[in-house]
């Protein structure tokens, strides 16, 4: 997957199409031409205002005491979904008729860069869809697409280098890297006919154009997290910068933006900025930004989504896992339940937690506490899939 570059937020969101223009030489309105005639299919614009995702009623920058600044978009990039600038795509030939399965021989993929791809297409119908590259110049990229079914293409993410211990549960889990964000489209039944009607015929290239109404939608979700300290007095300093969240999912369809039943916690980083003023009492806030998938067994974001979670997984708990340490040198992690925020805002938000730090268990000097989220793990990494019992 290759280049996405940044865009500032935008206050609309578009609906986007996607046009199949048929180049056809000769004179004014020629005749439609026989099979295996070439297409240009020019790829829409995405402009995605975050605000309209996370189906906000009131101004969320009032409710994120955090704050953004060149730091934090340093370490973690800013607060707004990218441009996608190169796609895959893939066809599906379907024959004479629609809603037909997906066979090799009929099938092809390719990467297009920029909006717009020339091939040949027979009459007949076709499926097709597209999801946009990502950007990773240090070959670290997170997201894995899974074509191995024609049928449903799967994007998840890979386990990070470590586990992860509860204390209060006694549970060890693995963790998994936050996806990176990107877009996907799916449309079925496009008809490549022979009938004039279905095309417009535009008299400036000569060409006969049909038109394909579809919308490149997120398969990847922003959760801006922010734990307020409340009457700290110096007893926390920092943070280890580790956090995690679980009851995510693993994986989407990347034809659907339906998310799979399998929970997951997501690894984030977190940074520590003292002496804020939250609702004027001056607090310590630990932040950070979350991309996930989403909730198990959730329907992806269109633009009539309802923000509250729909899905059958009600069983699954979401914890909120941080690391705080302390002026004696000491650290330990600390989770709390965040399920219903979570559920009320289904495809990203912000996610509270406040702390008063007179009512946890802060550790001595030489208990050493939970210790860290993370404890390093022997195995190859490169071939361990960690599991979460739920």
């Amino acid at each position: 997957m290759n280049s996405i570059s940044h865009f500032p937020l935008r206050r609309a969101l578009r609906r986007s199409s996607v046009a199949l223009s048929f180049l056809l030489a000769g004179c004014i309105e020629p005749p439609l031409h026989l099979p295996m005639q070439e297409v240009l299919v020019d790829m829409p614009t995405v402009e995605v205002n975050l605000e309209v995702i996370w189906d906000v009623k009131t101004d969320w920058q009032t409710m994120w005491y955090y704050g953004w600044d060149e730091i934090d978009e340093e370490i973690f990039g800013p607060i707004a979904y990218p441009t996608p600038t190169n796609f895959e795509v893939r066809r599906y030939y379907l024959g004479d008729y629609p809603q037909g399965p997906h066979t090799p021989n009929r099938s092809d993929g390719f990467t297009i860069y920029g909006n717009s791809f020339r091939r040949t297409y027979m009459f007949g119908y076709y499926d097709m869809l597209f999801w946009s590259n990502i950007d990773s110049p240090t070959q670290t990229q997170v997201v894995i697409i899974d074509e191995s079914s024609l049928d449903e293409v799967k994007a998840t993410t890979t386990a990070t280098r470590g586990i992860m211990r509860d204390a209060d549960t006694q549970s060890v889990a693995g963790i998994y890297n936050h996806p990176e964000i990107f877009y996907s489209a799916y449309e079925r039944d496009i008809n490549i006919s022979r009938n004039k009607e279905d095309y417009k015929y535009d008299e400036v290239n000569n060409v006969w154009v049909k038109e394909v109404k579809t919308e490149l939608t997120p398969l990847v979700y922003i959760y801006l997290v922010q734990i307020i300290l409340h009457n700290n007095l110096g007893r926390v300093t920092g943070v280890t910068g580790d956090a995690a969240l679980s009851g995510l999912s693993n994986g989407t369809s990347v034809n659907t933006g339906h998310t799979n039943n399998r929970p997951s916690t997501i690894y984030f980083p977190t940074r520590y900025k003292p002496s804020i003023i939250a609702d004027g009492e001056a607090v310590d806030i630990v932040g950070g930004k979350l991309t996930t998938f989403g909730l198990c067994d959730m329907d992806g974001w269109r633009a009539d989504s309802r923000a509250e979670y729909s899905g059958s997984r009600t069983d699954i708990d979401n914890r909120l896992y941080f690391t705080l340490t302390f002026r004696n040198g000491e650290s330990k992690t600390y989770n709390y339940l965040v399920t219903d925020q979570l559920r009320a805002q289904s495809h990203g938000g912000i996610i509270t937690v406040h702390v008063n730090v007179d009512d946890i268990e802060i550790p001595n000097t030489g208990e050493g506490g939970n210790g860290d989220l993370f404890v390093p793990n022997i195995n190859d990494y490169d071939n361990v899939d960690f599991d979460i019992e739920m």
